[in-house]
């Protein structure tokens, strides 16, 4: 192949690449924005409808890109979290991030056989096969955090029975080892919340623990000490496991509360800041 045929198939590829990146951008572009409208922790659903649709398409051009997968699953998660009025919708987002969890898990797990790594293989050997792969730790961090809402959707004790916990803690834990400062800390805040909130069954659950709750959910704030997230999930887990803890705790809530909300957050900081106002007012402080 001479130099001016290379150069032609090359700005071929080019050309038609450019869609497929297009896409990317603009499922970013209309989550960015997923704030405007916006009523406090209430968002508009037509911004994230869009960024939702926009990263379909980029999968839909190219099924084995694992960053369109993982901002697709992070769009559904803000979808169900900060738009859906009610359990029911919440239930239906949730069922349908399960869905698209499991596509994207495929993706990156055939991705990984490719590398000679199985998909169940010990966590430290997926994450040392994963950490070059752009995308596969945030797959993990946000097929984890889906899981735990339709978890809270469905109810704890069946979302336990039906291996709800397990799934959520190990890619969780992979997410961790791949890049533990994913999204302020996200990977350990997801491990000390699934600690601190899953319910000890025999056989089941029987390794959740508040001891390790803390450990996780302070690695957490050390990345990010002003997360108003991470503040309160901390807080509820001081208290749940010494009742003494609680000036500690008070303050950490009344720190969510005071602090500005972060401008890439504004939805998130307000529903955060909501949690954190009901929490004083049941504790009486």
């Amino acid at each position: 192949m001479n130099t001016v045929e290379f150069s032609k198939r090359a700005m071929v590829l080019l050309v038609a690449a450019v869609p497929l990146f297009a896409q990317t951008a603009e499922g970013d572009r209309q989550y960015a924005a997923r704030a405007t409208g916006a009523q406090g922790a209430r968002a508009k659903a037509a911004p994230i409808d869009a960024a939702i649709a926009a990263y379909q398409r980029a999968i839909a051009d190219n099924e084995n890109d694992l960053e369109a997968h993982a901002r697709l699953l992070r769009a559904i998660r803000f979808k169900g979290a900060y738009v859906a009025a009610n359990a029911d919708e919440k239930k239906k987002i949730y069922a349908q991030a399960k869905t698209h969890g499991d596509r994207a898990l495929a993706v990156l797990g055939r991705q990984l056989l490719a590398r000679g790594v199985k998909p169940d293989a010990p966590e430290k050997t997926v994450a040392a096969a994963a950490r070059s792969m752009n995308g596969a730790g945030d797959i993990y961090l946000w097929d984890a955090i889906n899981w735990g809402e339709w978890a809270l959707a469905y109810g704890k004790m069946a979302a336990a029975r039906q291996g709800a916990a397990d799934r959520i803690r190990r890619e969780a834990t992979i997410a961790h080892l791949i890049d533990p400062k994913l999204e302020m800390g996200a990977p350990a805040r997801v491990l000390g919340r699934l600690h601190d909130q899953t319910p000890r069954i025999p056989f089941i659950t029987g390794w959740a623990s508040g001891k390790e709750a803390k450990k996780f959910l302070e690695q957490s704030l050390q990345h990010d000490p002003t997360n108003k997230l991470t503040l309160i999930f901390l807080a509820e887990a001081l208290v749940s496991a010494d009742s003494a803890a609680k000036p500690r705790a008070v303050q950490m809530l009344r720190t969510a509360v005071s602090t500005p909300p972060h401008p890439e957050y504004l939805v998130e900081d307000a529903a955060a800041i909501d949690d954190a106002r009901a929490l004083l007012k049941k504790w009486g402080a």
